[in-house]
């Protein structure tokens, strides 16, 4: 019987990737779960858009806030929305909310008795991220 030599180093080698493949074996399911417990939701970004109108006959005096909710260039219907204001020296608060129409759009009915800013905020859900809109600022009206 003819005996065959095998060098230590090859010995070493060879069982050095039978435990790494073992390793990574047993590693596999392991990474593959946390990966998929980590993988987060890309959300749409969305953009609103606001305008002021006068209302007609009212002489001024009561203002209607019109917004447009948005995301890849489509209105977003049937999304809370809500419409905040301040006075100077004051804090934002919540005047109003609504939910947008079909197109994404929403309409809010104010009569400020003071200097006011108002902005309607979108806060997001599950698909789409929160968004604002630009201030409006709307002037009482005169005596």
């Amino acid at each position: 019987m003819r005996s065959t030599r095998v060098s230590v180093l090859a010995r070493v080698g060879s069982a050095t990737a039978v435990a790494g493949l073992a390793i990574a074996g047993a590693l596999a399911p392991v990474t593959a779960a946390s990966a998929a417990t980590t993988h987060r939701l890309h959300k749409i970004p969305t953009h609103l858009f606001v305008r002021d109108h006068a209302v007609p006959g009212t002489h001024h005096k009561t203002d209607a806030i019109i917004g447009l909710l948005r995301a890849r260039g489509h209105g977003l219907p049937a999304k809370p929305v809500e419409l905040f204001s301040r006075t100077k020296g004051t804090k934002w608060a919540e005047v109003s909310s609504a939910t947008t129409a079909k197109h994404g759009l929403v309409k809010f009915t104010v009569t400020p008795a003071t200097r006011t800013a108002y902005v309607i905020v979108f806060s997001g859900d599950v698909r789409f991220r929160h968004s604002h809109s630009a201030v409006i600022l709307l002037r009482a009206p005169k005596a």
